[in-house]
């Protein structure tokens, strides 16, 4: 499990998050969600280790982040940020095994990349310039990269995989397929999801768990079919909307 107890983030005298606590369970999918500036981001780079502050608020499978070094922490946690800059011509391929170096032997990696690229339609580019791609392609490679960080382990524990705004990019076929990839291997896995989404409906309709933050603080936590109600997405965002159910039977929301 990853564990989050009582954090808070101060930045030159701002609190960015305050006393927040969180759970997530291996197989569990967490969607963070809030608008802009309500510390959705500073939480997740909390649970990745990017704040000192942070390090002794949060525990991977009951180890404190602060007791795990960096090889360490990368078998227990992928992390995919808002935004990654890459200035030299890797391959496609290369930038997937970045993620392998610290859990695979050479001779094992190949197939491994193959296998994770497919998951997001990117196998026939294995062999191009990362630079020359669009956006939306080269975010797919980079959760070809995370994804195959975490599932390609040779331990059993738990895993988790951290994402921030990783469908941002992508039109909406490959935004239900990332999600859909998601669902179906970090699942059977054991492997906990914590992702910021913007898109509310998206996050409805794959999450298992909502959590609803605003100012620094997490306003409303639960099971997702329960927790999207009008009250709740109104107090949080400040904006009317409309709650529908879909027939399938997640929650479908609309402006009011």
């Amino acid at each position: 499990m990853l564990e989050i107890q009582q954090l808070s983030i101060h930045i030159q005298e701002r609190a960015l998050i305050q006393d927040v606590s969180l759970r997530l369970h291996p197989g569990e999918i967490i969607a963070l969600l809030g608008p802009n500036g309500a510390g959705k981001s500073t939480l997740l780079k909390s649970a990745s280790g990017d704040y000192e502050q942070a390090r002794s608020h949060v525990w991977f499978n009951g180890i404190k982040l602060s007791e795990l070094n960096q090889r360490s922490l990368a078998q227990e946690r992928a992390v995919m940020p808002q935004s990654i800059h890459l200035d030299f011509p890797f391959k496609v391929r290369e930038v997937v095994e970045m993620g392998l170096l610290q859990t695979l032997d050479a001779s094992s990696r190949p197939d491994c990349i193959r296998q994770a690229l497919d998951w997001f339609d990117m196998a026939d580019h294995a062999e191009r310039n990362y630079l020359t791609l669009s956006g939306g392609e080269q975010q797919r490679v980079q959760l070809a990269r995370v994804l195959g960080q975490i599932l390609f382990q040779t331990h059993d524990r738990p895993r988790f995989l951290l994402l921030d705004e990783c469908t941002a990019s992508l039109d909406i076929t490959h935004q239900h397929q990332v999600f859909q990839q998601l669902t179906r291997l970090a699942r059977p896995h054991n492997v906990g999801v914590l992702a910021v989404l913007h898109d509310i409906n998206l996050a409805a309709q794959y999450a298992d768990t909502g959590v609803l933050m605003r100012e620094g603080r997490i306003r409303h936590h639960g099971p997702i079919n329960k927790m999207m109600t009008e009250q709740a997405i109104e107090e949080t965002y400040d904006f009317p909307v409309t709650c529908l159910r879909h027939p399938k039977g997640w929650p479908l929301i609309i402006p009011a």
